[in-house]
């Protein structure tokens, strides 16, 4: 295996985690979201790689959405993981 694919392999193992960080019950970082499947003052639902995340609170603001993750601002009352 060449060092491309080596990288290839380890880029794709990488994505298949992620790391949720909460701050004061006021900020939350997730890393490797692949895309905002629902976004509204209450309710903020994150795909990453084989689950949902469910992010409920008020009032919640989606603040970035970049290459280093996702960050989220607000009263944070739950956080519920499905599975695809």
């Amino acid at each position: 295996m060449g060092v491309k694919e080596k990288l290839i392999a380890f880029e794709n193992e990488a994505a298949r985690h992620c790391t949720v960080t909460m701050r004061d019950g006021r900020e939350l970082y997730i890393e490797n979201c692949r895309c905002v499947k629902e976004c509204d003052d209450n309710l903020i639902t994150l795909t990453v790689y084989d689950m949902d995340i469910r992010i409920t609170g008020a009032p919640l603001t989606l603040e970035s959405f970049g290459v280093n993750g996702v960050k989220i601002s607000g009263k944070i009352h739950s956080l519920t993981l499905e599975e695809h």
